[in-house]
């Protein structure tokens, strides 16, 4: 039975989902800087897997990581933690475990924008 005449709340996004799509990015990063060791080890050849080395941490391809991991916590984990559901929730007790995944996300992403630049500048050094 509905209710034609009541307001549907507006739902706030949990903490525990920002923190989800954070801990996916750090993953994501994390095997990214792995597999290149998980190859070498399970075969002898060097120049292979030195080749393979080269080629996975090319500066505009982890610059190219570091961006999609980024846009992608700031789309599904920081705005929604940052932009209120609804003007009244504004008004809502803060929660200090969205406050702590916010300013965790907020420290990724100025780590990520931080090694950008740091990959943009050895890059144009060469």
């Amino acid at each position: 039975m509905s209710r034609a005449g009541t307001p549907l709340l507006a739902s706030r996004v949990s903490a525990g989902r920002s923190l989800s799509v954070l801990i996916l990015a750090l993953a994501v990063l994390w095997m990214w800087s792995q597999f290149p060791a998980w190859y070498a080890s399970g075969h002898n050849d060097a120049m292979a897997a030195h080749q393979l080395e080269r080629f996975w941490f090319q500066p505009w391809l982890l610059g190219l990581l570091l961006a999609v991991t980024n846009l992608t916590t700031l789309h599904w984990g920081t705005l929604p933690l940052a932009l209120p559901s609804s003007p009244g929730s504004l008004l809502d007790a803060p929660q200090w475990q969205r406050d702590v995944v916010f300013w965790t996300c907020v420290i990724f992403h100025i780590g990520s924008a931080a090694a950008v630049v740091g990959l943009a500048a050895s890059w144009l050094q060469l």
